[in-house]
């Protein structure tokens, strides 16, 4: 997809896409620390801005997001903001050492974003997974501003031990969590964590099972063999028999496994999840067709906890406008989608309440960087919800498909290394 969707917008239409791409990104910059250049899980909407508890996974799409402010000319400083993070993350910031397993080299989950002292969370394979691939992006994307980006980017990427990762190498199952230098914690494909495997590649091409975790599993001629599960005739890849898994579960890879962004086969699952989230959203009574969207996200204020929504387990139907955001590559009638609950229901950037200036507050402020999770029984009712928070690994779909949208699926696949060809099994 190139930018002809873009420029064929009406005016009124790429005005809003222009002010939530832009805010997008804004999010990530309200969410980082000036001086350790580390971001934070969530913006809390109601609260101070950035929280200390950073999200090491968060943190890697920061670095996204200030690639992506580099090619939008948003910011002068995004190759410096960078470096810094990138300093921060390899241990060259006074007063900061993020904590990692001293014996594996992976990074924990959840640090305080001044320190880097473990927030008592696990030794995380997908977020650190995460981290290290927005290093990459972003070192590629400032190779000729700022080359020391993405000969850090590598070194952290080769500072990890990949081999522990492997599970089963001839099921597709891979560890979650380091501890004290082993794997653990192991989970079934198909899911999120095909990015580990893909890193692992990068970062440990010689170790005969992280070879073998990949070619037996996740390389393009195996695709079609991933677990699947159908649902009206549309093959869904999945984990588990008779689950469907969240739509941020397809999106991931398909930006960030350069492989995947290019394979039509996976192109094809990649429609079929974005039509089974849109078609079982039509189930729903009174509900209108541009309200959808299986992601993940917090339900603070509405309904309690953090939760994983998808087809047949979506507690209260919460439907979250960056997975529409993030499946625009093969669905850009969903700019459409986005403007109708901007237009209608969100309007964020020029909402008033004459009548009520203390809820008029409460909204912009709950919404000030755009569409996020949105409660479509709650949208007008006189004590409306008020989200509390933005979780920015979440959110990070409505930021790559908006790119995606403007100037195409190479920006991604152009900016992270592919897998050679040269080392298989």
């Amino acid at each position: 997809m190139s930018n002809q969707y873009y420029e064929a917008l009406p005016s009124n239409v790429k005005k809003f896409f222009d002010r939530q791409f832009y805010d997008s990104y804004a999010l990530f910059e309200a969410s980082r620390h000036p001086y350790t250049g580390l971001y934070a899980d969530g913006y809390m909407t109601l609260g101070e801005n950035p929280d200390f508890r950073s999200s090491i996974a968060a943190t890697g799409v920061g670095l996204i997001s200030l690639a992506i402010a580099e090619k939008e000319n948003w910011d002068g400083k995004a190759a410096e903001k960078a470096l810094i993070t990138l300093k921060a993350v390899s241990g060259e910031i006074e007063g900061c050492k993020v904590a990692r397993d001293e014996k594996s080299g992976f990074f924990a989950h959840f640090v305080d974003m001044e320190t880097g002292e473990n927030l008592n969370s696990e030794y995380s394979t997908i977020d650190t997974t995460l981290l290290i691939t927005g290093a990459l992006l972003a070192g590629n994307q400032f190779k000729n501003k700022e080359p020391r980006i993405l000969h850090m980017a590598e070194q952290l990427l080769y500072s990890i031990n990949w081999s522990i990762v492997v599970a089963d190498k001839d099921k597709g199952v891979i560890n979650m969590i380091s501890k004290d230098g082993e794997g653990i914690a192991p989970l079934p494909a198909f899911n999120e964590y095909v990015m580990v495997s893909y890193l692992a590649m990068l970062g440990k091409p010689d170790d005969h099972n992280v070879q073998a975790l990949w070619h037996n599993n996740f390389a393009e001629d195996k695709i079609n063999k991933l677990s699947q599960e159908d649902f009206r005739g549309l093959p869904l890849l999945n984990d588990y028999p008779g689950a469907f898994l969240s739509s941020f579960v397809h999106q991931f890879p398909f930006y960030l496994v350069p492989e995947y962004a290019e394979s039509k086969t996976y192109l094809e699952y990649f429609r079929n999840a974005c039509l089974a989230d849109r078609l079982k959203w039509r189930e729903l009574d009174d509900v209108p067709s541009y309200i959808w969207g299986y992601g993940a996200g917090p339900n603070d204020g509405l309904f309690d906890g953090y939760h994983a929504d998808k087809i047949n387990n979506a507690p209260h139907n919460i439907a979250s406008s960056y997975i529409i955001g993030g499946y625009l590559p093969v669905y850009p009638a969903g700019i459409y989608d986005l403007y109708a609950q901007y237009s209608l229901h969100i309007p964020y950037d020029v909402y008033e309440n004459p009548n009520d200036k203390e809820e008029e507050e409460k909204f912009r402020a709950a919404y000030k960087f755009g569409l996020h999770r949105i409660s479509w029984w709650h949208l007008e009712q006189p004590k409306r919800w008020y989200p509390t928070k933005v979780t920015l690994i979440d959110w990070s779909s409505m930021l790559y498909g908006l790119t995606a949208f403007k100037h195409g699926m190479s920006f991604f696949s152009d900016n992270l290394p592919k897998i050679s060809t040269s080392h298989k099994n």
